[in-house]
């Protein structure tokens, strides 16, 4: 695996096939596990989001983000040969929820000043929706409701600060895509490893953005039969990503400690069996 020094000094690169294909790769081998886990994360998200006063926003910042950091420390152990022989690592991501939530909130952060920059001049627009729509108002200005949401919807400036938003999401979701892995593989804090990611994924901008399209466009897919075929998208997803992550950091190379403790028990096993 390559010092977070190479990594600053040197410009990898991965291939998006390959991301794909090995990302199912090492998935599949475990595929009933992720299967599993997904399941009982939804079900825990969907009661966590119950929680009065703040359930979508624990979800969000923390609950959702830790497991997404449990299914990366996975994948990583999974790549290097190690399995998924403890069921109980999908709660592993907890264990760097310090991390994970900093980095969280400062990418919501950047988020929210984005759509502000881009939407400003709608605000006070959605105000007087907001206001419209509240309580038995939504079924008494019915008219009016209709009439501002064509004017903010249908507007042709709108539609563009709309796209560039859009746009602006996913060069900020590529660029920041590996914090979450410096965080778990690397024992990073929070923003050096938002930095990190940032210089890695900055050369390879295109290649992010692309796989992030394919990847879309497969759930997608996969989702309108009826959502049975998330449970095989979004673990390939998980591990396409960390397969883009691997070929640039060479973090699925198994660790030197266990190389060497394997040559020095051939050696021991050689002499014993010369003895």
């Amino acid at each position: 695996m390559k010092s977070i020094e190479e990594l600053r000094e040197t410009k990898g690169t991965f291939s998006i096939g390959q991301a794909i294909s090995d990302g199912w790769r090492i998935v599949s081998k475990y595929l009933g596990y992720y299967i599993g886990a997904g399941v009982i994360t939804v079900i825990i998200t969907i009661f966590v989001g119950f929680i009065p006063y703040g359930g979508s926003i624990l979800n969000n910042l923390v609950v959702s983000p830790c497991f997404a950091a449990s299914a990366i420390f996975i994948t990583w152990q999974i790549s290097k040969g190690y399995g998924w022989t403890d069921f109980g690592d999908m709660f592993k991501g907890f264990s760097y929820a310090t991390p994970v939530l900093i980095s969280t909130l400062i990418q919501a952060f950047v988020m929210v000043l984005i759509g502000l920059l881009c939407f400003f001049s709608l605000i006070p627009q959605l105000v007087d929706l907001f206001e419209l729509s509240q309580g038995s108002g939504a079924y008494q200005n019915q008219e009016e409701i209709t009439e501002l949401v064509r004017s903010i919807f249908f507007d042709t400036k709108n539609i563009l600060l709309f796209s560039l938003f859009m746009l602006a999401m996913l060069l900020l979701s590529a660029v920041w895509a590996f914090k979450i892995h410096f965080i778990v593989v690397y024992q990073m804090d929070a923003w050096p490893a938002m930095e990190l990611s940032r210089r890695v994924t900055t050369p390879n901008l295109l290649r992010m953005v692309g796989l992030f399209i394919i990847i879309g466009l497969i759930v997608i897919v996969s989702a309108l039969l009826c959502g049975i075929g998330l449970l095989f998208s979004l673990p390939l997803s998980i591990g396409a990503i960390y397969s883009a992550f691997a070929q640039i950091t060479g973090s699925d190379q198994p660790d030197e400690n266990s190389n060497m403790f394997d040559f020095m028990a051939d050696e021991n096993k050689s002499s014993q069996q010369g003895v």
